[in-house]
């Protein structure tokens, strides 16, 4: 384990200020400790492992903690172990940011399709099989984009429920509700495309290609959802398998780290008094009645309206004589400052 860590770590090309190390766990059975392929994106780069032991852990965080700048851990409670706070009495250099790596495949799995369907996804075709955390949420964000999903699991009854409230949750005007799909069901769908979220092992059967389109796309989210036999049915209807890959998303992970973000609190939202007392406010502060609302405190750019106190806009026609007043006043100080 120590060889194949220090290996990982003497990977890095990168500055310091701008190392990884991602720590993760999951719900599959699998060995205490395992290394994941790197991830390089917005000048960061990651080394990224799994462990589902708490000694592995500990002597994980020891490790590396000298040498990245970042520790990205798990905060998903997939397996009965709290690697937050492991990491939290083992660490002392690294900063310690918490994050959600099935957050990171969601987005990786949504810009695969987007990518595999130029962007055309309203009134495709296609199944999710899981109905857990992953396929659940890809499925409501799908049939948001209009697509027509069907969804299933091996638990019946579940998925079930979980159709029912994914609906509930679908925009009044949706295109298309969310189907129940009976496990074991092979009527000839005509999917466009099938996607596969569970923890088990070739779950995906041969049947399940009869279901789909010639030339269609199957999508393995999990690890080894597809038999072999799957895979040779498929390719037999040229149908193109593939494995979701998470490092498409990396950008993702790495949005709280960014310049625009960390100056978003400070140079975007706020609310200030200008020299001449007039109150200004930007980034979703909510004004007192009267204030000034801009585009962004530092530099405003914008003048967007008046605050009317209670989480919106006046109507230019309730602007009172203060108002028109005060506005008239910025509107000079901001082409003043403009020059």
């Amino acid at each position: 384990m120590e060889n194949r860590i220090v290996s990982e770590i003497n990977s890095f090309t990168c500055p310091f200020e701008q190392r990884i190390a991602t720590v993760g766990t999951t719900a599959r059975d699998s060995l205490p400790f395992a290394v994941l392929p790197r991830r390089t994106a917005l000048g960061y780069e990651a080394i990224n492992f799994l462990v589902v032991s708490p000694d592995a852990a500990r002597e994980l965080f020891s490790l590396v903690d000298p040498h990245v700048a970042y520790l990205f851990i798990d905060i998903e409670s997939k397996k009965e172990i709290d690697l937050l706070q492991i990491a939290k009495t083992v660490v002392k250099n690294a900063r310690i940011i918490a994050y959600k790596p099935n957050d990171t495949t969601l987005e990786a799995a949504d810009l695969f399709l987007r990518h595999s369907f130029k962007d055309e996804l309203e009134n495709k075709k296609m199944l999710i099989y899981g109905a857990g955390n992953l396929g659940s949420k890809l499925a409501l964000r799908l049939a948001e984009r209009g697509c027509s999903i069907y969804l299933s699991s091996r638990n019946d009854e579940k998925t079930k429920e979980i159709v029912k409230v994914l609906n509930y949750l679908l925009p009044k005007f949706a295109k298309n509700k969310i189907h129940y799909l009976k496990t074991g069901t092979y009527e000839p769908l005509e999917l466009d495309c099938l996607i596969s979220f569970t923890s088990s092992s070739h779950v995906i059967p041969p049947e399940m290609a009869v279901i789909m389109k010639t030339k269609s796309v199957a999508l393995d989210g999990g690890i080894n959802n597809f038999t072999p036999k799957f895979i040779l049915e498929a390719s037999g209807k040229e149908i193109t398998c593939y494995r979701l890959d998470v490092r498409a998303a990396f950008p993702h992970t790495l949005l709280y780290l960014i310049q625009y973000i960390r100056e978003f609190y400070t140079n975007i939202q706020g609310e200030v008094k200008w020299d001449n007392g007039i109150r200004v406010v930007a980034g979703g502060i909510i004004g007192n009645d009267g204030d000034i609302v801009v585009d962004r405190i530092q530099q405003p750019t914008q003048i967007v309206g008046i605050a009317n106190g209670v989480g919106g806009l006046k109507d230019e026609q309730d602007y009172t004589a203060k108002d028109q007043a005060q506005l008239t006043v910025f509107r000079k100080s901001l082409q003043q400052e403009k020059r």
